[in-house]
C-alpha cells in the first residue's frame, strides 16, 4: 500500500488512531528514497530544506556526529 492509499482508505487524519498514525508513518518512510538510502547506508537524516522546488536531504555518517 502506497502512502496515498492509506490516506484514501483511512479518510481525514482527524479520525485516525495511534497505530494509524504509526502505520503511515512506515509507509512514508518505506516510500522515501533518502529514508531508504540512509538506512542501507548507516547514515542518519540531518535535516530536511527546499532548494529550486526539490527537497534537499541532508545525510551525515554515524561516526562524524559522534564526533
Amino acid at each position: 500500500m502506497t502512502p496515498a492509499q492509506f490516506r484514501n482508505q483511512h479518510g481525514d487524519s482527524d479520525t485516525w488512531t495511534t497505530t494509524d498514525f504509526e502505520s503511515y508513518e512506515h509507509l512514508v518512510e518505506g516510500a522515501d528514497p533518502d529514508i531508504t538510502r540512509a538506512t542501507r547506508d548507516h547514515l542518519i537524516i540531518i535535516g530536511r530544506h527546499v532548494h529550486d522546488g526539490r527537497v534537499v536531504v541532508g545525510l551525515a555518517p554515524v561516526p562524524l556526529l559522534a564526533a
